[in-house]
């Protein structure tokens, strides 16, 4: 940025360490969506052992909804239901892939948000940038037709960590 700054009409990018900062931002984004569905299921976890009735638990709802699981709501099947279900949505963020529109959706619902919370314009702003982290990891660097100068890239992540950090604010 310092070369693009003293000379911004002939400086010459370098092009593979743009694309690593792509790369790495964007891993850094999945990391932490990763981590707060982790944290918020703990929180789940921990307001679940602490008071095992339903009505403190409309997140564990949410969540059975979203992964499309049933829970018995009668006992002895609650307590285990519940187990599972929190096994299954930790197994399904040791699989997630990526920060797209749908996996951006479950990684919320896990750490707490309402689907009716889940922030639209964010989620397409992290799937756009998921795309654009797939045009530069799939290609030769010199052949990626989406990289930016460095001041825009660097736009580009602080943006998205200012929104990330109004959602979860």
């Amino acid at each position: 940025m310092a070369a693009e700054r003293h000379d911004p009409l002939t400086f010459e990018p370098d092009i593979d360490n743009l694309a690593a900062f792509r790369l790495l931002a964007h891993a850094e984004f999945e990391d932490y969506l990763e981590t707060k569905a982790r944290d918020g299921l703990t929180s789940i976890e921990t307001a679940f052992s602490n008071n095992q009735k339903v009505s403190g638990n409309v997140s564990l709802l949410v969540i059975a909804i979203s992964l499309s699981k049933s829970l018995r709501l009668e006992s002895p099947h609650w307590s285990s239901d519940v187990t599972e279900l929190l096994r299954t949505a930790r197994d399904w963020i040791n699989k997630n892939n990526g920060i797209k529109d749908a996996s951006f959706t479950m990684l919320s619902v896990f750490s707490g948000k309402m689907p009716d919370e889940v922030d639209g314009a964010l989620s397409a702003s992290l799937s756009a940038y998921g795309t654009s982290r797939g045009d530069v990891a799939h290609k030769s660097a010199t052949r990626v037709t989406t990289i930016q100068a460095p001041s825009v890239e660097a736009r580009a992540v602080d943006a998205l960590i200012d929104e990330l950090d109004d959602y979860f604010g």
